[in-house]
């Protein structure tokens, strides 16, 4: 396997944890740009300059090789888009209406709404905001109702609003105890962490058993991806799965980066004699 890592975009310390992994398990990988057309640079690993032939340099690295892709969202796309295989494991799947229709009461957020920020209405006093699917486009987030009326007025007004044509869910805010998140390849928990304790980040407690057991047990309801992540949160009422995100775009917060490359690493691909046939993303 061959890894494509998004470079170090403000400083980020999962792009550099995972190259150097990668480093220290002996994989090849090419540190790339995402540039602003959506096409790829070669960056250089010694002086951080792109190459000028990085379309040649990335041609000639896919082919007939399995690859895997690490960055941003719009990175994972792109490797949708090149036809990279496993590329991101990104499907139709990531999606809250999906999990709800599969977990239901199992899922954090069930009492949810769906809808963009010019079609929702304020569902109590002070409520939960976040993006659907694995955009990122605003963090998730408590938000009083006078906020969000300023806020939704304030957008109907900019005709280059970044929230034109993007899905966003609502939901009752949810007592939390404690976070945690888990890499998942071929069904089985590889590493994770505690990622928030009360109001605070903290990726120092370790899951228990029951919460190991009860990740387990939803991870097999529904394997909805070859490698993913799950999010799973303690609370008053029990366990629940917070979400489902994107392996190629989580961050690993107190999760054992080398396990991670390793198990998928470890995936067997089988990649066909001909170059892949999708849209350019060459420089």
């Amino acid at each position: 396997m061959k890894w494509l890592v998004q470079e170090f975009l403000n400083s980020s310390a999962n792009s550099i944890r995972i190259a150097n992994a990668l480093e220290k398990c002996s994989i090849d990988y090419l540190l790339v740009r995402v540039n602003k057309d959506e096409t790829l640079s070669v960056i250089d690993k010694e002086n951080k300059m792109p190459l000028d032939n990085s379309g040649k340099v990335i041609q000639e690295y896919v082919l007939n090789e399995p690859v895997m892709v690490y960055g941003s969202k719009t990175f994972a796309e792109i490797a949708e888009d090149m036809e990279l295989e496993p590329g991101s494991f990104m499907n139709e799947q990531f999606e809250f209406d999906v999990f709800r229709d599969v977990l239901g009461s199992e899922l954090l957020n069930q009492h949810f709404v769906i809808g963009e920020l010019s079609e929702l209405e304020p569902m109590a006093d002070e409520f939960f905001i976040r993006p659907t699917g694995n955009t990122k486009l605003i963090p998730g987030m408590t938000v009083t109702k006078e906020d969000f009326l300023s806020w939704k007025e304030r957008e109907s007004k900019n005709e280059n609003s970044p929230y034109i044509g993007q899905s966003l869910m609502i939901s009752p805010i949810q007592e939390i105890e404690a976070e945690y998140r888990f890499f998942v390849v071929n069904q089985e928990i590889v590493t994770g962490s505690s990622y928030k304790v009360g109001n605070n980040i903290d990726t120092t407690r370790k899951p228990s058993k029951d919460i190991l057991q009860y990740t387990k047990k939803m991870i097999d309801r529904f394997p909805l991806a070859k490698a993913f992540v799950i999010d799973v949160a303690e609370t008053k009422n029990g366990l629940k799965v917070v979400e489902y995100n994107n392996i190629n775009t989580s961050g690993l917060y107190g999760c054992d980066e080398l396990a991670f490359v390793r198990s998928i690493n470890d995936l067997d691909f089988n990649i066909g004699m001909e170059l892949k046939s999708g849209p350019s993303h060459f420089m």
